[in-house]
């Protein structure tokens, strides 16, 4: 009898040990993943420094994504890309008629549309603190900072709207995980420092003794919110088919105000629908 109640009791206590440790763990696994967005979207902007017309665009949306999660930090890492075509909000199919002179004295009258093409691109790295409270209930709270590099890149006679802005924001997210399967999720940043580049107030993006390239960063300067204010929000859906994959909705919100060398005034609106590899 004593041969067969020592290994149940070996048993129980190796039982009630894992239970107690099984309790102390995460109730859902870490969401360590890379994966794909895809989606469409809206870009509204009116930039005073090249015209008084406000532009828009509804540019196609592509991101790759990575997270990664341990049990006091998040990190994450974004590349988007937007394309589609520009044009004036309320005139869509104005043109611009213009004359030209050269050396000699010879004019010749050009037009142009006054739309064109937009191009958007962004990179950006984030890192985060997970409020330790949160670790085993259904929402996750966590705070940090965000780096990123964003270029508006809009083709077409005017040019309006082209900038380059790297910036540093606190973001806070939370998150919701109703059951294995289901999970939501928003957060908020507002960069607090800002190195922005734009074309000087003549339009051009040249500079003495310098390429194009380096005349349009020599506009550049370190500014703060009074300057340069961007911020965000963002509202995503998951739904975890497995252990290893996953779908879901994201949407986005920006909002710029640019002051040098003249205001611009812009709003971004991104409905994504994203496909990830949990590992």
């Amino acid at each position: 009898m004593k041969k067969l109640l020592y290994p149940l009791v070996i048993c129980t206590l190796l039982m009630t040990a894992q239970a107690q440790d099984y309790e102390k763990r995460p109730w859902m696994s870490l969401e360590n993943r890379i994966g794909l967005a895809l989606g469409i979207g809206t870009v509204t902007y009116l930039d005073k420094n090249t015209s008084p017309l406000i532009y828009r665009s509804k540019p196609a949306n592509v991101r790759l994504f990575y997270n990664l999660e341990s049990n006091t930090f998040l990190f994450s890492l974004d590349v988007d890309f937007r394309i589609g075509s520009n044009q004036p909000k309320y005139h869509p199919n104005r043109t611009l008629y213009f004359r030209e002179e050269d050396y000699t004295g010879k004019t010749e009258d050009k037009k142009f549309p006054a739309g064109g093409s937009f191009m958007a691109g962004r990179i950006s790295l984030g890192t985060y603190y997970k409020i330790p409270s949160t670790q085993e209930s259904t929402f996750k709270v966590a705070v940090g900072g965000r780096i990123s590099n964003e270029l508006f890149y809009p083709q077409g006679w005017t040019m309006a709207g082209m900038f380059n802005a790297l910036s540093f924001s606190p973001e806070g997210m939370v998150q919701h995980r109703i059951n294995e399967h289901h999970s939501l999720a928003a957060n908020l940043r507002v960069p607090v420092v800002a190195w922005p580049a734009r074309p000087s107030y003549d339009n051009t993006v040249s500079a003495p003794d310098k390429n194009l390239v380096s005349g349009f960063f020599s506009n550049a300067e370190w500014t703060g919110v009074k300057k340069f204010l961007a911020p965000a929000l963002g509202l995503r859906y998951d739904y975890q088919f497995s252990q290893r994959w996953g779908a879901g909705l994201q949407y986005e919100a920006n909002w710029y105000s640019i002051q040098t060398p003249q205001p611009f005034r812009g709003t971004t609106q991104t409905v994504l629908a994203n496909f990830y590899h949990h590992f």
